[in-house]
């Protein structure tokens, strides 16, 4: 017999609009900067790469079904970590261009290299300490930079 939190939700990639999220999200805590802390520091649980790209493992894994229109297959897949890379001048004008509910969905999309279809239901599935890290990621990559030794 299935539990009642199973979730059978297919996602429609190529419908418009964004699918309601069911209530299924963890009971995470949203870590902030304390006063004095670098706000562009990365989350303590992320993990710099020697390309200088950043693995966000996820606190509160998330698992969607999707299928694209042409297609009668259903896919299941379940995100366990993002892999950010930096940002271009392209991803800032996507970003810009972007209305303001949707500028933290674009901005981890882009680093991500996630399409913004999966990016959206995904983003809003993600407990909210996992969605507050990832921006923090992203942040961190708009931050000062390198030191250029000035």
């Amino acid at each position: 017999m299935a539990d009642e939190t199973d979730q059978h939700l297919v996602i429609d990639l190529d419908e418009p609009g964004t699918p309601a999220a069911p209530d299924t999200v963890g009971a995470g805590v949203v870590q902030i900067a304390d006063d004095g802390e670098d706000p562009d520091a990365l989350p303590p649980q992320a993990l710099p790469q020697p390309d200088g790209s950043v693995i966000l493992p996820l606190r509160f894994p998330v698992t969607m079904q999707f299928r694209r229109r042409s297609s009668a297959e259903v896919r299941t897949e379940t995100t366990t970590e993002l892999h950010f890379r930096r940002l271009r001048g392209e991803d800032l004008r996507a970003m810009m261009a972007a209305s303001n509910e949707t500028k933290a969905v674009v901005a981890i999309a882009r680093s991500t290299r996630i399409s913004e279809a999966m990016m959206k239901p995904l983003y809003d599935r993600m407990d909210g300490a996992d969605a507050a890290a990832a921006s923090q990621v992203v942040m961190h990559f708009l931050g000062n930079g390198r030191p250029t030794g000035r």
